[in-house]
């Protein structure tokens, strides 16, 4: 994004808004609030028009000096038409996101989903500008959920009906029964920490009751990523598990699109850290075909939650600026 204008750009949460003020690429404020999405779509927008109002007023412009506003949303995303087809965790379905929020901010919006929007930042701005002479990577994000993005030959590639990268919705486990079977339900954190609930439940030693003072309501990726740096057996079980699961829904993407890099981010990859990625790359070179494609870059993301932030505003400016 060569361009010294502000953009305003926003990833839009189950639970929370991340928000920022971006220049050719950096965040120059921040900010977040809470979604309270059980409010209804025009509360939701009220809060996202007050958090606007705050992160321009922090970073020092007057609201007619912003270019923009980009905004990654969760779920089945309409980029051409800014409609959310369907996010589970905000109860929207067919909602005219760009519209309802184009008119109460009086700026121009796009839409995107949300991990295609964290992956363009990444891309952009982020591990992306290391990779060696790549114009495509898929991008996995893996946090509440586990999501993806797919950039092709430098575009953000959607899909015929604007579900690519929903990686997370694979069946990785064809024999399992449901709930046990897609990606989501192996690395995700809500599944994670349900089934680390059920076995400490059921006598299974931890260190994770004295992490979260026996609060398992608590256990979130900090929790995780101590319990990893204790060496809990069965934590460090249920991850190698997940990551491995990762591992192979990746190695088969790869095996079907030729990838030449993959970019891991979302709460719980950015938590755990390097050692998350090795077990991820060490399940990808076991499953992956040919062997030529072992040359596959497989990075963690550096923009951690800044990513959806700088690349729903690049975005914006990238797709404003050619409509213009």
């Amino acid at each position: 994004m060569a361009s010294d204008a502000p953009y305003l750009g926003l990833d839009l949460g189950g639970t929370n808004i991340q928000g920022g003020v971006v220049v050719d690429g950096k965040v120059l404020v921040r900010d977040s609030t809470k979604t309270k999405a059980a409010e209804g779509a025009e509360a939701v927008i009220k809060r996202i028009v007050k958090l606007c109002e705050q992160l321009v007023e922090e970073a020092g412009y007057k609201k007619n000096e912003i270019a923009g506003l980009g905004i990654g949303a969760p779920g089945a995303v309409d980029h051409r038409r800014g409609t959310v087809i369907k996010a589970v965790n905000l109860g929207w379905e067919n909602y005219a996101l760009s519209e309802a929020l184009g008119d109460a901010v009086k700026w121009p919006v796009t839409v995107d989903n949300d991990v295609n929007v964290a992956a363009w930042g990444e891309y952009r701005a982020g591990a992306g500008r290391k990779l060696k002479k790549t114009d495509s990577l898929l991008a996995v994000w893996c946090g509440t959920g586990v999501g993806g993005g797919i950039v092709l030959h430098d575009e953000l590639f959607h899909g015929a009906r604007f579900t690519a990268g929903e990686i997370g919705h694979t069946v990785v486990r064809s024999g399992a029964g449901r709930g046990r079977r897609t990606l989501e339900d192996l690395a995700g954190r809500n599944n994670l920490v349900a089934t680390l609930t059920r076995l400490i439940d059921t006598g299974n030693p931890s260190t994770m009751p004295d992490i979260v003072d026996g609060d398992f309501g608590r256990i979130r990726s900090k929790a995780l990523a101590a319990a990893l740096a204790q060496d809990d057996p069965l934590t460090c079980e249920l991850l190698r598990q997940a990551a491995t699961a990762v591992g192979h829904a990746v190695a088969n993407a790869v095996t079907l699109l030729s990838l030449p890099a993959v970019v891991l981010g979302g709460g719980v990859s950015d938590a755990l850290g390097e050692r998350w990625v090795r077990w991820v790359r060490k399940a990808f070179d076991d499953a992956v075909f040919p062997a030529v494609l072992r040359e596959t870059q497989v990075v963690a993301g550096e923009l951690g939650d800044d990513a959806g932030v700088v690349g729903s505003a690049m975005l914006a400016h990238e797709r404003l600026t050619a409509d213009g």
